[in-house]
Parts: C-alpha cells; structure tokens; sequence
C-alpha cells in the first residue's frame, strides 16, 4: 500500500507550504524545538504508522525553507508535483535514495552524494520514497525572487549568467542527480549534523545557503575557465569519469598520474587537466576529500569502530586519520559522530 501527496506551486508560494505543511502533519507528530522561536523552527517525528524518523524545518530569511530529512517509511510514499518556473530548490542526498520522475528531465535513482538543482521551467512528476528505504538529505526551497539576499553584492545575476544559461540538457542532469564536489558536500554535512544552540542555528543555516550557493557558481565558473583551455572528446570525457572509481578501487596503492594515463589513454598533460575541468579539483586533492566524505557517512551510518574506517579508505594510521578528518570538517571523526547521537536522541 502508498500513500500520496500532491504539491502544486501554480497557486503561489505560500499555498505550496500549506499543502506541504498538511503532508508533514499528516505523516508527523508536530513539535517545536526547545527554547526556539516556533516561527523560526519546528521537527516532526514521523508516526509509527508511516515509518520511524524526523523532518527538522527551519524557515529562514527571504521565507526560504530548509528543510533536514532523516527518516525510514514503512510504506511507499508518492509525492506528485506540479511546481511552475518561479520554484527553486537544491536538494543533497547524504545517504539513502529516492526514485524521481520528470516529465521533461527523465527518471533516476537519487542517492548518496547526488545534488539536484530545480529547472527555470515548469516540473511535473513524481518522487517515489520506497518502503524500507532509508532516507539522508538536506533541501532548500524558495521562491526564486525571495533568493537576492543570498547573492550578496554579486546579485542573482551571477547564478544567471552560469547555471541558468546551461544547455538542457546538463540542467536536466542535474535535476536529477549529479555526484557533489567534496567541498560542496561538505557543507551540506555541516548543516545536517549542526549541533550549534538551537537559537543560533538560523544564522549557521542561511550563512550555509549563501556557502552552497556559491560553491555551486563557482564549480561551474571553474569549468568554463578550463573548458577554453582544454577541449575533451566524449571518449576523453568518459574516460576521466572513470578515475574516482579507481582511486577506491585500491586506496593504499594509488595509481601516478602517469600509470592512470597510460591505463586510460590520454595525455598525461590533458588528463589532469580535464579531471579539474570535470571535478574543479586536482585528481588527488579529490579523492581524499571524497574518501574523507565517505567517512563521515560511515561514523554516522555504521557502527564500524574509527580504526576500521581509517583502513577502508585508505589510511594505514588512525592519527592521520583523524588529523585530516579534522582539517577538513573542523572535529574529530569521535566528536561528529557522538553529535549525530546527539541528534537522534532530541
């Protein structure tokens, strides 16, 4: 048995959050964070009728509206939407999966790592969360006008003149799904485990929109950069694509760059520099910030001891370990995971 919820932005803004509140009322036990404004904030804990979880809503500056998912549904959940070109949201699966049907975009998986972005046009379709998925994510929802404040002095016109004048194709893409550059990933960790007061958390989250939004620009600013310079053929393209998985294949032996272009058949010169073209980061710099990244989902997701995650991807010693999980998200991998205790225990 699925249950089914229909959302539809063609009545206004502020009617779509009211079919979006009664879904989240119907499937949640309201309650508001403690010594938090409840205009501000509010979580719900999934009934134990639908499932076991929550849905932490924050509503922040410009009436945008985060909203932090950690829940496992008993029964499919379908949510058909129908959303007009003035919709905005970024969405980042942390772990877990959901199936997405666009009527224009196409269908996927979207799981672990994966960052959709809303397309400038009207969306019909469905997201389908399975029975006995679990699902991690972070999203952020507006109304595209209410964003100019998160552009600072640069103004929305720089989202225009990148993201928005992408071909349709790679817009489509990445509506539904594409793999998230570790620093952007990041990011949308940080707000998932924030364990600031909840008075001040508001602040951290719209600091951390205005972060990804940036991030996002500047990925794509990188790559045109690049682009001008190094022009990859599809098999080239295809080829480099290849290289992450690789590096996990054998992460205490990594390939140089010259066994990698030999293995690949490309030059030397033009595959480190189509993989920054790629992935706006040196081929190595991105492995470890991806390794560390599947760390941070391993302490929260496993209950494999800190030793046992620090060999599986790749480091022969804890201490080096925990010194670069520490340099790249500012704690100890012990203390993010107790916070993530922390959190299911609110």
């Amino acid at each position: 048995m699925e249950h089914k919820f229909y959302i539809n932005s063609r009545n206004g803004y502020a009617a779509m959050l009211e079919q979006y509140r009664a879904m989240h009322e119907q499937i949640g036990e309201a309650r508001f964070l403690p010594n938090h404004d409840m205009r501000k904030g509010i979580v719900y804990d999934i009934k134990p009728e639908y499932g076991k979880g929550t849905i932490q809503i924050y509503n922040l500056l410009g009436n945008v509206m985060l909203l932090i998912y950690n829940f496992e549904f008993y029964k499919d959940i379908e949510t058909v939407f129908d959303l007009a070109g003035n919709y905005f949201e970024i969405e980042y699966c942390i772990d877990g999966s959901m199936y997405i049907e666009e009527e224009k975009a196409g269908d996927a998986f979207f799981e672990a790592n994966n960052l959709s972005l809303s397309l400038s046009q009207d969306m019909k379709g469905i997201i389908r969360r399975c029975a006995g998925q679990k699902y991690q994510g972070v999203s952020i929802t507006a109304d595209r006008q209410a964003l100019s404040s998160y552009f600072g002095s640069t103004g929305a016109g720089l989202w225009n003149d990148t993201i928005e004048k992408l071909e349709d194709q790679f817009r489509s893409e990445y509506y539904l799904g594409l793999n998230a550059p570790p620093e952007i990933a990041a990011a949308f960790q940080q707000i998932f485990n924030c364990r600031l007061p909840e008075k001040t958390r508001t602040l951290f989250y719209e600091s951390k929109v205005m972060e990804t939004l940036s991030m996002i620009i500047s990925n794509e600013v990188m790559k045109c950069e690049t682009c001008e310079l190094t022009a990859l053929t599809p098999y080239e393209l295809q080829k480099i694509k290849e290289i992450p998985q690789i590096l996990l294949e054998e992460p205490f032996e990594l390939p140089s760059i010259l066994s990698l272009s030999k293995k690949l058949v490309i030059n030397p010169k033009k595959l480190t520099k189509g993989f920054k073209q790629v992935y706006g980061d040196t081929i190595f710099s991105y492995h470890r910030k991806f390794s560390l990244q599947r760390a941070s989902s391993m302490l929260l997701n496993t209950e494999k001891s800190i030793n046992e995650i620090a060999y599986e991807i790749g480091y022969s010693s804890s201490s080096n370990f925990c010194a670069a999980f520490k340099k790249q998200y500012g704690i100890t991998p012990l203390k993010y995971r107790e916070s993530s205790l922390l959190r299911n225990a609110e």
